[in-house]
């Protein structure tokens, strides 16, 4: 189906919806926390039974058991898979994959490459624990520290290559890439998680200039689970790759087609 199109829709944090036809995709669907400025309908996840994980951290699993439902299909590694068996998703729904493999869904073929989470030092952890935000935000804070520390990355973070109808799409799932490992290169759409560093500009132009994709979207730049997210300042990034590439910011909800 050559010249088909397929939408991207990017709804907060990293929760993305890929449809090419009657063929949908869920990735890392996450409702914001209610103290959140950021709103997704309750049903804004409904009518998609496949959903891709990228890695184990809360604010990409910590919605799942709420979006399941008797035929979805959850696709993600070890840590996550254990960490939503404890949560209460069933095991019937849960479908454990390695990097390296490779499978169908509907119209898509999905390569799960190994990824690499972007480095949060401790110094960086430690500041944003002692942050303004957080000690005028104290209520109910220990349950939501409670909710991260209980979900674990274990450095198995996966970057999905995703392809229908002859284009190509890479997710990151975590502003990095790891070594050793042959990435596509000039994909048509790249998807750039933008939060979790000091260093963020500098760490999403080097992945950049190794991968060039054709097009990029930015993404986890919001603040959906306040107070350990933010709204990060994606402008220098933005003016970097529109010298050299396309680059798109949406607003939460929005789509794009390629």
């Amino acid at each position: 189906m050559q010249g088909s199109k397929i939408t991207i829709t990017w709804y907060g944090t990293a929760s993305v919806r890929i449809t090419a036809g009657s063929s949908q995709l869920l990735i890392d669907p996450f409702f914001p926390f209610p103290d959140s400025r950021i709103r997704i309908a309750d049903n804004a996840f409904d009518g998609c039974s496949h959903i891709l994980i990228t890695h184990g951290h809360f604010d990409h699993i910590g919605s799942i058991r709420e979006i399941v439902r008797p035929g979805t299909a959850v696709y993600c590694t070890k840590a996550p898979y254990r960490s939503l068996r404890r949560k209460g998703v069933p095991e019937k729904n849960l479908k454990q994959i390695r990097a390296g493999e490779v499978f169908k869904i509907g119209a898509f073929r999905i390569t799960a490459h190994p990824g690499k989470h972007i480095r949060l030092n401790a110094w960086d952890c430690l500041r944003a624990l002692c942050s303004r935000r957080v000690r005028q935000n104290r209520k109910g804070i220990l349950q939501k520290l409670r909710k991260f520390v209980s979900c674990r990355e274990k450095k198995e973070s996966l970057c999905y290559q995703i392809e229908a109808y002859g284009k190509r799409i890479l997710m990151l799932g975590s502003l990095g890439i790891a070594p050793d490992t042959a990435y596509p290169k000039g994909v048509d759409l790249a998807l750039f998680p933008y939060q979790g560093s000091g260093q963020l500009f500098e760490i999403a132009a080097g992945i950049y200039r190794k991968l060039k994709p054709k097009a990029v979207l930015l993404i986890h730049f919001d603040d959906t689970f306040p107070p350990f997210s933010s709204d990060v300042d994606t402008s220098e990034i933005q003016d970097y790759l529109k010298k050299r590439t396309v680059v798109y910011q949406l607003e939460n909800g929005g789509s794009l087609e390629l």
